[in-house]
């Protein structure tokens, strides 16, 4: 892994949403073992299966989200790592796909720029790094998430939320 620059990181509250997408169980030392990983998968059928042809309302055309929730303890236990799309409700979820809602809540956010998925994995680094450095907030492991803007192809905002 290459060495993460320091990222001056924003702080932002929204409002909550919903997410719709396919789920995985995972959990972070199984995802550094490439024989184990299943968050590449996922990402793979999102995009061979056009996950986003598949979901009716979608609020913003080709944004994709990957979030990180249900977290068991904190980042090294069990988590569900979820490929979806921002919906207005929950009211239409597709069969063989999970809804969920992202209560309003406090973010740290993360710009990173780069090479996928390089950039997205130095970006985590550089998440973990700020946090086991930082005494004024920690993480609520409630729901994380990463968001992709097709108009922005090498770069992903990380999402974390805070106390």
């Amino acid at each position: 892994m290459s060495e993460v620059t320091p990222v001056e990181p924003t702080f932002v509250s929204l409002f909550g949403m919903y997410i719709v997408g396919w789920e995985v169980r995972t959990r972070n030392r199984d995802e550094m073992d490439p024989a184990r990983a299943k968050i590449p998968g996922l990402w793979k059928r999102a995009i061979d299966e056009e996950l986003v042809g598949q979901i009716a309302e979608v609020r913003e055309r080709g944004v994709m989200l990957g979030a990180y929730t249900r977290y068991l303890s904190d980042d090294h236990g069990p988590y569900s790592a979820i490929v979806g799309v921002e919906v207005p409700d929950l009211d239409n979820v597709p069969r063989g796909m999970t809804g969920i809602t992202v209560l309003a809540q406090e973010y740290v956010v993360f710009p990173v720029e780069g090479e996928m998925p390089q950039a997205v994995m130095d970006g985590w680094s550089a998440v973990w790094k700020y946090f086991s450095q930082t005494t004024e907030l920690s993480r609520a492991f409630t729901t994380d998430f990463e968001r992709y803007d097709p108009s922005k192809p090498n770069a992903v905002e990380i999402y974390v939320a805070v106390r």
